[in-house]
């Protein structure tokens, strides 16, 4: 029975950290670019070394993405104000769907 409980509530915790993991629709240059920084993945290095977004972290590319990879700051009005705030836009960089 012990056995079974703990089956049971590991399998909901890895659940709950696979969906949880799964939210966050801002890609690692967004957040990073927010925080002041750019992004040190390699991947993401090469690509915007080639003016391009990373293909294996900027699946479906934001604005603030497709930016990024130009060496620019996004100009959207959302992105500038989120920008001051020193976070990512929300409306362009929206969480997905679980």
């Amino acid at each position: 029975m012990k056995l079974i409980k703990f089956l049971s509530v590991t399998v909901a915790s890895i659940a709950l950290a696979v969906m949880t993991s799964n939210l966050q629709a801002e890609s690692c240059c967004v957040k990073a670019k927010a925080g002041g920084k750019d992004c040190d993945h390699k991947c993401c290095v090469s690509a915007r070394k080639e003016s391009k977004t990373c293909e294996k972290c900027q699946k479906d590319a934001s604005c603030c993405d497709k930016a990024i990879a130009k060496g620019k700051n996004c100009e959207h009005p959302c992105c500038v104000d989120a920008k001051k705030e020193k976070k990512a836009c929300e409306k362009c960089n929206k969480k997905k769907d679980a």
